[in-house]
């Protein structure tokens, strides 16, 4: 094995750059990956436009993993190498108020495979990878590589709907037809919702979301849009998944909830916004921060894409090569295609 790899940095604003690191060896609790695929997120897009405020560069992403376990650190499960498997990449203490109460994900030590700009947990945007052995999920043979990729994407609306409560027969808003707000509605529909209407400015992403099991779709800039939405669903929303994060969507999902309807902010908001507090209080809304998943969230997201509720390739558009980076991410960033993912093992 060649001692270096090429891996994928996000070295500062608009620079997405390749460099040499040192293949990573896995230590005691920990096991090492041979990467399959790894996605780019919208949080890698915007971080490397300066407009994640969470996030700053330089990094070493890749955070949304599917690969083959090449080697355990010492005391680890041996039967692991050669599985193939997702990993987990946030990374929790076990400890804490929030990690004893099945709340891992709000974990108050957090840590992050792939958005870490301490450089402590690199992420996966290379041939291998090293992880938590217990971050680490097996995929059944069914499910394909790249519909595992996606796992991670699902788990953060899977996590969603289920703090939202009961969504039988729910009315549902989606906000956003980027792939978060696309796997929201499949998300929504696996628990249960009875109508599911998305809205998207992009005529071609509203399609996609309709080939994915929305009910109707509104163009997101429509002047009528409350009306459209509440002709669509039949009356006021009970949940709004926002899949934006913006004070202007923050807006629209208050104008079609009903009193009393939650709203669940799962997009990443950019900045600070000015939000309608009076009907907040008025209308007893609930608004619900949505922050990734637990392992439980991981392991249904695995159980519908094992169940082929998880259709891959109507979401990847583009696969790319590890030298091929700044194309990708740049491809990413236009908002208008799929999923983008890179291809490390193959590169």
């Amino acid at each position: 094995m060649s001692a270096t790899m090429r891996q994928v940095k996000v070295a500062g604003l608009d620079e997405v750059t390749v460099v040499d690191s040192r293949v990573p060896e896995a230590g005691p609790g920990q096991v090492r990956v041979e990467v399959a695929l790894a996605g780019i997120c919208g949080s890698d897009t915007h971080a490397v436009a300066g407009h994640h405020p969470l996030l700053p560069p330089p990094y070493l992403p890749g955070h949304e993993l599917v690969g083959t376990v090449e080697a355990v650190g010492a005391g680890g499960d041996g039967g692991l190498v050669g599985a193939r498997v997702v990993v987990k990449p946030n990374v929790d203490c076990g400890e804490c108020v929030n990690c004893r109460a099945g709340r891992s994900n709000a974990c108050q030590t957090l840590q992050w495979i792939g958005c870490d700009p301490s450089g402590a947990l690199p992420g996966g945007m290379a041939r291998y990878v090293v992880v938590p052995e217990r971050n680490v999920f097996p995929v059944p043979d069914e499910v394909s590589d790249v519909d595992a990729v996606l796992v991670e994407c699902l788990a953060t609306p899977v996590h969603a709907a289920r703090i939202a409560g009961d969504l039988t027969g729910a009315r549902v808003v989606v906000i956003g037809a980027g792939t978060i707000g696309l796997l929201s509605v499949v998300a929504a529909r696996r628990a249960g919702a009875g109508v599911v209407v998305v809205s998207d400015p992009v005529p071609a992403k509203r399609d996609r979301a309709l080939g994915l099991g929305a009910d109707a779709t509104v163009d997101a800039v429509s002047p009528d849009f409350t009306a459209s939405v509440h002709a669509a669903l039949g009356g006021p929303a009970d949940v709004v998944f926002d899949c934006v994060g913006i004070e202007a969507s923050i807006r629209q999902a208050v104008g079609v909830l009903r009193r009393a309807g939650t709203l669940l902010i799962v997009g990443v908001p950019p900045r600070d916004g000015v939000v309608p507090l009076p009907l907040f209080q008025d209308w007893e809304l609930r608004v619900q921060g949505c922050a990734n998943y637990t392992p439980q969230d991981i392991e249904v997201a695995i159980a519908i894409a094992a169940d082929g509720g998880l259709p891959g390739d109507e979401i990847v558009s583009a696969t790319y090569g590890v030298e091929e980076a700044a194309q990708a991410f740049a491809a990413a960033a236009l908002g208008t295609a799929g999923k983008v993912v890179i291809a490390p093992a193959s590169s």
